[in-house]
C-alpha cells in the first residue's frame, strides 16, 4: 500500500483504507510560482509597452474628437442663425466661417496653455518618478 515510500506498508489494522493523497506541505509549488511570476513581469512589461503606443495613437483621437466638437458648435451656431430667416445664406456662410476661426484659434490657443502647465513637472513627482523606475517622457 505504499507508494514511493509514502504511506502505510499494509493498511491493515490501522483504521484507514490506506488512499495516498498527495502531501500539500510539498514545495513543487516553488517552480511553478517563478513561471507564473516570470510570466506576469512579462505581460506587465508588454501592457507598458501598448499604454506607451495607445497613448501615441490617442493623441490623434483626442485631436479628431475636438475637432468635431468644434464642427458642432458651429454646425449649431448655423442652426441658430438659419431660424431667422431675415439672414442670406452667404452671411451665413460668413458668419459661421469667422465663428470657426475664432473657436479654433481659441482651441489652438488651449492647447498650447495646456502644453506649458504639462511642461512642468514638480520636484515630488520626479523623485516618485524615479522611485518607481518610469523614465521621463
Amino acid at each position: 500500500m505504499s507508494f514511493n515510500g509514502i504511506g502505510l506498508k499494509s493498511a491493515k489494522g490501522s483504521s484507514t483504507s490506506g488512499h495516498v493523497q498527495r502531501s500539500l506541505a510539498s514545495n513543487d509549488d516553488r517552480k511553478q510560482d517563478k513561471i507564473h511570476s516570470s510570466r506576469v513581469k512579462k505581460s506587465q512589461e508588454r501592457l507598458k509597452d501598448a499604454k506607451i503606443r495607445h497613448h501615441k495613437r490617442d493623441d490623434a483621437i483626442v485631436k479628431h474628437v475636438s475637432r468635431r466638437e468644434i464642427e458642432l458648435r458651429v454646425s449649431e451656431y448655423r442652426d441658430k442663425l438659419e431660424e431667422d430667416e431675415t439672414i442670406d445664406d452667404a452671411i451665413i456662410d460668413a458668419k459661421c466661417e469667422q465663428y470657426r476661426q475664432k473657436v479654433l484659434k481659441d482651441w489652438e490657443k488651449e492647447q498650447e496653455d495646456e502644453k506649458l502647465r504639462n511642461a512642468y513637472v514638480s520636484r515630488k513627482k520626479r523623485a516618485s518618478r524615479e522611485t518607481h523606475g518610469e523614465k521621463d517622457g
